[in-house]
């Protein structure tokens, strides 16, 4: 009985470390990503103050913006745009707070126009799209 204490002081701080542990959101600097929206993959580059999402195997891009507010959040501004059917307007602001980093996962809320949805970046090696 003894000995089963400092295994549980042991184990206890682990879990009390793995809780405490803030997200790295330096991740999203200068690095490439991966999503799926409706079974397609979208390639998203953040480089510097720009950020730019591939869709439809490159035919087409969103580049917008970004203003950094943290390491964790920032606002994109739409800039330019290929993209059929694409619901917002240039200029349009959209807020992105990071909830957490997981190894190479990035998980966010996106608000855009009273709207919030939750989203999940993948880093993947550095596309050659640029």
């Amino acid at each position: 009985m003894k000995n089963i204490f400092p295994l549980l002081a042991i184990l206890s701080s682990f879990i009390f470390i793995s809780f405490t542990t803030e997200n790295d959101c330096t991740i999203l600097k200068n690095n490439t990503f991966s999503y799926k929206t409706q079974g397609e993959n979208v390639v998203v580059i953040f480089k510097g103050n720009k950020h730019i999402e591939y869709h439809n195997k490159r035919k087409n891009f969103i580049k917008s913006d970004i203003e950094w507010i943290s390491d964790c959040e920032y606002y994109l501004i739409i800039r330019e745009n290929t993209l059929p059917n694409f619901p917002f307007k240039m200029g349009t602001k959209m807020h992105i707070k990071i909830n957490k980093v997981r190894g190479k996962k990035v998980y966010y809320t996106s608000t855009l126009g009273g709207r919030s949805w939750d989203g999940r970046l993948t880093k993947i090696k550095q596309a050659k799209y640029e």
